[in-house]
């Protein structure tokens, strides 16, 4: 079935205009729509006004709810909802938190397949979400070095990779201790370099920010310089897009073809200047598609390509 949608400016990502509640969507539409997200790497159905019920039933459509691992940041009467603002009381070690480039959930062993943010409110200047294509990343290698990245396995863990310049990334060693009684930590895992996305059969490198810190079979300082290039690399110019979520938004990104980040923000009540968002991410198959034998089994495999 052909959804009706207009390509938003940038390298990709595409606007789905949407005449009824997303969350009265019929299945054959959420197939249509899921189809746009693995074409597009990510969808934004505007105008919606959902209640938290709503919300976290569309979500679960399309998998089964991640509970984040900061408990502090889960909206209490809908745990599946995480809360991204930038109230003045927000403590400073949390504070702009996701600016650095990353895939959901990389530090689990079973991974994020999508993610939504709902727009509640939104600043008049900055608040961007910015977006690293890394199938066309990984189209764009020579032939030996895809060879290569086939074969590697990372290690993650959380917030355990190395930041570019321009990047924040938590710093474990110095979490304040009333926040880690909020927060569990897992266990490092591993993901290989390269893998199948399972809707559309097309390679991609994964998880190249946030937790990689070391590859199997290197030295540690070795495996995490070969991280590093490739985020550098995957953030090109011509591999990305950006989008500003507006109230009423529904952004759906695909987890496991695209790396994200936000953008520094002040922290402020001042009005004009907040931002309040409702994040969501799902891991496992949606229930909507039409091949539920394709199971999370997949999406978590540590199997290698070549």
């Amino acid at each position: 079935m052909a959804m009706l949608h207009h390509r938003l400016p940038g390298n990709f990502g595409t606007s789905v205009p949407c005449e009824v509640p997303c969350h009265a969507l019929p299945d054959a539409d959420l197939r249509a729509l899921h189809n746009l997200l693995t074409e597009h790497r990510f969808v934004v159905i505007p105008g919606q006004q959902l209640n938290n019920d709503q919300y976290v039933e569309f979500a679960g459509r399309w998998g089964r709810p991640l509970l984040l691992i900061a408990k502090k940041n889960q909206l209490a009467s809908h745990p599946e909802m995480i809360v991204q603002g930038n109230s003045a009381a927000t403590p400073d070690y949390v504070r702009n938190v996701a600016c650095n480039w990353h895939c959901d959930s990389s530090y689990e062993e079973d991974v994020a397949t999508c993610t939504m943010l709902y727009g509640v409110e939104t600043p008049n200047e900055g608040g961007d979400t910015l977006f690293a294509d890394l199938v066309a990343a990984y189209d764009a290698l020579s032939g030996e070095k895809q060879a290569l990245y086939d074969t590697l396995t990372v290690k993650h863990a959380t917030s355990a990779a190395t930041p570019l310049p321009d990047e924040h990334i938590p710093d474990r060693s110095k979490i304040p201790p009333e926040i880690a009684a909020t927060v569990t930590f897992l266990d490092p895992v591993s993901h290989p370099l390269v893998r199948i996305n399972p809707y559309s059969g097309r390679k991609a490198l994964y998880g190249l920010g946030g937790s990689p810190y070391a590859i199997e079979g290197m030295s540690d300082a070795e495996g995490a310089e070969l991280i590093l290039e490739l985020r550098r690399y995957a953030i090109q110019d011509r591999f990305r897009s950006a989008y500003k979520l507006m109230p009423g938004d529904l952004l759906i990104w695909d987890n496991l073809s695209v790396m994200h980040r936000a953008t520094p923000i002040e922290f402020t009540d001042e009005p004009g200047k907040r931002r309040l968002n409702y994040r969501i991410s799902l891991k496992g198959p949606p229930r909507f598609l039409d091949a539920p034998e394709i199971a999370s089994a997949e999406i978590r495999s540590t199997e290698h390509i070549g």
